[in-house]
């Protein structure tokens, strides 16, 4: 069976998950996939999972924004099981990617995290490139006390809140 995209369903919730846990583990990141978050991406046209013969093998998601100037498309996501599996990346990215396009959307942005050398590896094959940029983010209120206590919980140093 060849790997695919295809939207993605509320249905997928368990698989995409799990998934994501596993990714975030992985990059130091917190997961993404909350029934409410799945089901707010599933409704934005731009959320994808990658299927093969192992089943659900990638997720991405993604929200088109627009600043007053152009619309772009966001991705918050772009996963797959650590250390990556290219074929389910490739698929989504040019799932992506056509969707952007159809939707008139002609910038579209992913935030991969540092060690991501797969999905690096795809994006760049697919035209994508990297910008000279450092994302910084700062939790406010009752948010900063629970992304320490993860932080900390996964052995990592403080940071800002």
């Amino acid at each position: 069976m060849v790997t695919h995209a295809r939207p993605l369903d509320i249905d997928d919730a368990p698989e995409v998950a799990a998934i994501d846990r596993a990714y975030a583990r992985a990059y130091g990141l917190e997961p993404r996939t909350s029934e409410a978050s799945l089901r707010f991406f599933a409704r934005s046209g731009h959320a994808f999972v990658a299927e093969g013969e192992g089943g659900v093998l990638g997720f991405v998601l993604a929200q088109p924004v627009f600043d007053g100037e152009r619309p772009t498309l966001l991705v918050w996501r772009l996963a797959s099981p650590p250390p990556g599996d290219a074929a389910a990346v490739r698929a989504l990215t040019r799932a992506l990617t056509k969707s952007a396009y159809d939707a008139g959307i002609y910038d579209v942005r992913v935030d991969l995290p540092d060690g991501d050398a797969s999905g690096a590896e795809v994006l760049e094959a697919e035209a994508y490139g990297s910008v000279p940029t450092t994302a910084f983010a700062r939790h406010l209120g009752s948010r900063a006390a629970a992304v320490a206590a993860a932080r900390e919980a996964r052995g990592e140093e403080g940071g800002h809140g």
